[in-house]
């Protein structure tokens, strides 16, 4: 099962976990939520999906998001990720933004990862 909530929920995952939870999504970063940061504190118990930041994408700006992007994908490290983003994709992504992350995830986020500089030790 994999549930859904907004907000920063970081307090109850231990009970996500006990109730048997799956997975949770779609980890808001602006509500301080960071997939990474949660793998390590939540190993594998439980799987995320999400925590790409829509604000970040809206930018346009490519490095920016080639950074987001690729540090998020540390929480895939030994599976349990599934990449997307943290919230509704807005009009303010362009279809070229849009294209380039799918492409980035397609390039890095296949197994084993290749997140050269941006690799986290979990």
């Amino acid at each position: 099962m994999i549930y859904h909530g907004c907000g920063n929920v970081q307090a109850i995952f231990e009970d996500f976990i006990e109730i048997g939870i799956d997975a949770y999504n779609p980890l808001e970063a602006k509500a301080g939520m960071d997939a990474v940061e949660l793998r390590r504190r939540y190993g594998h118990r439980i799987a995320f999906c999400g925590n790409s930041d829509v604000q970040v994408w809206e930018t346009g700006d490519q490095g920016r998001i080639r950074r987001e992007v690729l540090r998020k994908l540390n929480a895939a490290q030994g599976g349990g990720f599934i990449f997307q983003s943290d919230h509704s994709v807005t009009s303010g992504v362009s279809g070229r933004t849009y294209d380039s992350i799918v492409r980035l995830v397609r390039k890095h986020g296949v197994y084993p990862l290749d997140l050269g500089e941006f690799r986290e030790p979990l």
